[in-house]
């Protein structure tokens, strides 16, 4: 997939790119692909994929059609960011959301933090910890409107981690992929979820995210 390609399918999805932002995301993409080479972020198979197979899925958090939550101004958490997905493409997308990348890997948060850096980006911050861990801290605990999370853990794990983290009434996005019955049923038997929605990534002008069976799982998180 090319530049152009990427902001055509999410025009047509409604997601505007602007110039700057198109500029933003491919440096990112080369950048993680250096990175790569490196430290194990993505598959070794996925380096010429990575607009498609990394950033495209993560801007699903922001087509319409799919997720109609409003990021703009929000405090997000990032579960098990590894190299940066999904938080940084959203960053680049909604420079006003308030974004800490957590990963309980040293090695993947200091490349997020190069990331950041070399990306010019702010609001943003990489942080080492496990959520259990980083929940106990004052500036992390029950401070956050949402968690994103992209092929982490089974959603009722996540969700678990995701507790002590957010706000009251606050939601869980997770990208996911394959049959997720079970992980959803057991999600739903947890005390303090809403309800669990499934969606799947169905775009115009673009399906393989489809016929790869990739869903966003939404936790609605009760009082």
């Amino acid at each position: 997939m090319t530049p152009p390609e990427l902001r055509s399918i999410a025009f047509n999805n409604g997601l505007i790119i602007f110039d700057d932002q198109l500029t933003l995301l491919e440096t990112y993409a080369a950048l993680l692909k250096e990175w790569n080479s490196k430290i194990n972020l993505i598959s070794r198979q996925d380096e010429e994929h990575i607009l498609d197979r990394h950033i495209l899925h993560s801007l699903v958090l922001l087509m319409p059609a799919i997720c109609n939550y409003e990021f703009s101004g929000r405090r997000i958490a990032d579960l098990g960011t590894g190299g940066g997905l999904p938080g940084i493409p959203l960053k680049i997308m909604i420079p006003s959301v308030q974004l800490s990348l957590m990963d309980s890997i040293q090695k993947k948060i200091t490349v997020c933090s190069a990331l950041i850096q070399s990306l010019g980006l702010r609001g943003i911050e990489a942080v080492r910890g496990r959520a259990e861990e980083l929940a106990q801290l004052p500036e992390y605990a029950r401070g956050f409107d949402a968690v994103i999370s992209r092929a982490v853990a089974p959603m009722d794990e996540l969700a678990k981690w995701s507790k002590g983290l957010l706000k009251p009434n606050g939601m869980l996005f997770s990208l996911k992929g394959g049959d997720l019955t079970e992980e959803i049923a057991r999600t739903k038997r947890l005390k303090y979820i809403l309800e669990v929605e499934e969606r799947p990534l169905k775009m115009k002008t673009y399906d393989n995210l489809e016929k790869e069976e990739k869903k966003l799982v939404i936790a609605y998180f009760r009082d």
